[in-house]
Parts: structure tokens; C-alpha cells; sequence
């Protein structure tokens, strides 16, 4: 799933993040529950607007002038959103992870009560990413300026370590894109 697929492929040996998971030979196992249904996804509130890179560059300057009311209840609408993320991801919700190939494999996420650590399971196999180990989070255009193997589209983000691995989740949806990425960048600098 996350195996050196971002920037130019490097000789650093042929870690992989979730080793075999080709499309034949991704097992099912109690992570994959027999009704699709049964998994806890991620919520997009209704009242989630995009304000993007990608929506930026149509509005010229990028920037939205706000009052000091617009400013608070912007600031409001975030955290909640902000809170409401997090405790999706303390229990625990499924994305669809994209394999190298282009595949997807339903992956469970979730992060420590510390919210330092995003755990990724994929059946049997964890694999544990420190927040301060996420370089980038590239999401719609951005995307372009990664150099991966991996088929990305743009309903694609791509969270990019430090060691030049990265992973990918596919959206059904730009909204629910852009939820996530916003919702990760704003974890990832309240740690700086």
C-alpha cells in the first residue's frame, strides 16, 4: 500500500508497508465484514465547504475577506469539525487505501488518544504513522507535483512521510477529499 511509491523510487531495499496486497492475494479476514455496511466510514458534515487549492486559483487572489463575526464563526465551525474528526478516528473508521497497482483494499485508521500516532490496518498487517513523520498531504491538484507509481486521481490524498513512503486513500467524493486533508493538515501543525 505504502511502499516507496512517492518521488523517484530510491535503492533503499523493497520495504513494503502491507507486504502481498495484489488484488490476489489481499485475504479477507475480520477487518473485510461481509455486509459493506457494517463498516464505519468517515462523516462529511453537510455544511463542508471547499476552499481548496483547487478552488483558490478560480477565485484569483485566494483570499476571502471576513469580519470579525464571519472570522469567530468560521473558527467555531472548524473546531467542531476538527473535534468531530478526531473522535471518528479514536474509534476507529475504514478508508479505501490505494495499492500500487491502483487497487483499493479497505483499510481501518484510527489514532491515539495523544493523537501523535495514526494507526493503518489492512487485515492482519498494522502499520503505525507518527503524525511528525507526515511531510506533505497532497490532495486534487497538488497531486500533480508528486512523482508516484501509483495511479492517483483527483479524488485521491496522499500522505507523504519523511522517508519518502507514502500512502493513499481514495474519496468517493471531493468533499469528502478535501474533509480529510483539511482535517489532517490542521493535526499535523498543531504539532509543530
Amino acid at each position: 500500500m505504502f511502499a516507496k511509491c512517492c518521488c523517484a523510487q530510491r535503492d533503499v531495499g523493497d520495504d513494503m508497508v502491507f507486504p502481498g496486497s495484489s488484488p490476489l492475494e489481499v485475504p479477507t479476514g475480520e477487518l473485510t465484514p461481509a455486509n459493506p455496511a457494517e463498516r464505519k466510514t468517515l462523516n462529511v458534515p453537510p455544511d463542508f465547504s471547499i476552499r481548496s487549492v483547487d478552488s483558490a486559483a478560480s477565485s484569483g487572489s485566494g483570499y476571502v475577506s471576513l469580519n470579525e463575526e464571519q472570522k469567530a464563526r468560521e473558527m467555531t465551525k472548524l473546531q467542531h469539525m476538527i473535534r468531530d474528526f478526531v473522535m471518528e478516528f479514536l474509534q476507529g473508521v475504514f478508508l479505501d487505501a490505494v495499492l500500487e497497482d491502483g487497487t483499493l483494499v479497505p483499510c481501518r485508521c484510527h489514532m491515539d488518544p495523544k493523537l501523535q500516532r495514526l494507526t493503518l490496518q489492512v487485515h492482519s498487517t498494522t502499520r503505525h504513522i507518527f503524525l511528525t513523520n507526515i511531510q506533505e498531504i497532497c490532495s486534487g491538484k497538488e497531486l500533480r507535483d508528486l512523482r508516484v507509481t501509483t495511479p492517483l486521481d483527483d479524488l485521491c490524498v496522499t500522505l507523504v512521510m519523511a522517508d519518502d513512503q507514502c500512502v493513499s486513500f481514495k474519496f468517493n467524493d471531493v468533499q469528502g477529499r478535501e474533509h480529510f486533508a483539511t482535517c489532517m493538515k490542521v493535526l499535523r501543525l498543531a504539532l509543530d
